[in-house]
């Protein structure tokens, strides 16, 4: 007999078998020389996780990015947030202030098929270590840049350092992100409101890692690497979907509407009884079923459409209706209903999710089956609730090896397998102050 598809799946893809398979990386050599910017170490998490070799290069003190964290909670010294980004790397110091940390860096770049840096423009170019002088050297070096203004353009020279705030400022979601006063339709004064977590930063990253391994396809064809420019802030436009062509075609410029959606309704948040629930019924047979579980048919037959239901203050006044009825029953009560009312319908379905805290992300039975969340033991920071890799794949997956390291911690591996640097040459380094 045939396994249903989930068992299929499960047996492939569950992280806890990606240790007996490949890696897809695992032949890479990747230097992580992002400063005080988590675009850079995103870029190269994702790089570790699928088995490369990543030098994480730090300045003696260690990097600003340890101590980015909820309001200065650190753990055994170090940042919540790069404990996250911290993992599967090896952590060296080097000083690229000083001349020989300079020409330590050109040496690790003349093996290393990927560099990542996010320093301000032209910053690694006048110590000699931009993308024309080390691929100089190593033709086949992926060298990727993030900086919040790119590496050319009116701000590039700026001066103005990665900030993961001015990358949501820039890209125009922050504008659109928020809410207007009730029964206004633009209104600049109204707050506009960034999202809560480090987006621009994450996206950069993610959309980063996309450029690199891109370039690494394209090498085993053009025999060669390539310099890789990748804006956080213009990584995060993606993102504003048609808001931008809306406004070149129509002159319309996209409002902030708060929980609604501009093209679609019902597709919004609602009160419940014992919290928030997220309730779409989009296509108009499903849009139907569900007036009719409210005992409001009438809605359906006024705003029988897509389009007639599209305009803000409609939205509004069927958000008022719909919350009337949602706000009497639980989250288990409407999602019973809606999937009873799911298996007549033909066209579309409605959709019923609850809005969860992160106490209950992190207590979902289903995210811990599946791997995503877990306590991990490291050797170095202890037990640790962390995201694991959240890519499942059969043949090669991505892996958790360990969470972090100390600033420096791998420095004496790291020169002696790729430099040959043994004890006293290191201790020399350091008394210079140049590890």
């Amino acid at each position: 007999m045939n396994p249903s598809w989930p068992e299929w799946a499960r047996e492939r893809d569950h992280p806890v078998q990606a240790f007996g398979k490949s890696e897809a990386l695992d032949d890479l050599l990747v230097l992580d020389c992002s400063y005080a910017s988590f675009a850079g170490l995103v870029a190269a998490s994702f790089l570790a996780e699928l088995g490369a070799e990543v030098i994480r290069v730090e300045p003696p003190d260690g990097d600003p990015a340890r101590h980015f964290t909820p309001f200065g909670l650190l753990h055994a010294d170090t940042g919540l947030g790069y404990l996250v980004e911290g993992r599967n790397k090896l952590h060296i110091t080097l000083s690229l202030e000083s001349p020989e940390g300079r020409d330590l860096l050109r040496s690790l770049g003349a093996k290393a098929d990927v560099l990542i840096e996010t320093f301000l423009p032209g910053q690694m170019d006048a110590w000699g270590l931009g993308y024309r002088q080390l691929s100089a050297a190593n033709p086949r070096l992926i060298y990727c840049a993030l900086y919040t203004y790119g590496q050319f353009g009116p701000r590039a020279g700026s001066g103005q350092p990665n900030a993961d705030i001015t990358d949501q400022a820039l890209s125009g979601l922050t504008f659109i992100s928020g809410f207007l006063p009730e029964g206004e339709t633009h209104d600049p004064t109204a707050v506009p409101t960034r999202q809560g977590n480090w987006h621009g930063w994450t996206l950069g990253g993610l959309w980063g890692a996309f450029g690199i391994l891109s370039a690494l396809y394209a090498r085993s064809t053009l025999g060669a690497g390539q310099f890789v420019d990748v804006s956080p802030a213009e990584a995060l436009m993606r993102s504003t979907d048609g808001a931008c062509a809306w406004w070149e075609l129509d002159g319309w410029l996209r409002a902030r509407v708060g929980n609604f959606d501009t093209a679609i309704f019902p597709y919004a948040y609602f009160r419940s009884k014992d919290g928030y629930v997220l309730l779409a019924a989009v296509m108009d047979p499903a849009w139907k079923a569900l007036t009719a579980l409210m005992g409001r048919p009438e809605l359906s037959e006024r705003y029988p459409t897509v389009p007639s239901r599209k305009d803000l203050e409609v939205q509004r006044r069927l958000h008022q209706e719909l919350e009337a009825w949602t706000v009497t029953l639980t989250f288990e009560e409407i999602a019973a209903k809606a999937e009873a009312a799911n298996r007549g319908l033909e066209g579309g379905v409605i959709v019923v999710g609850r809005v969860v805290d992160l106490p209950e992300v992190v207590k979902n039975a289903h995210y811990r089956d599946r791997g995503i969340l877990s306590v991990f033991t490291d050797p170095t920071y202890g037990d640790l609730l962390i995201q694991f890799p959240f890519q499942k794949m059969s043949g090669s997956p991505p892996r958790l090896k360990w969470t972090c390291r100390r600033p420096g911690q791998d420095n004496a591996h790291v020169y002696a397998k790729h430099l040959g640097l043994g004890r006293e040459a290191l201790a020399g380094l350091r008394a210079r102050g140049v590890v």
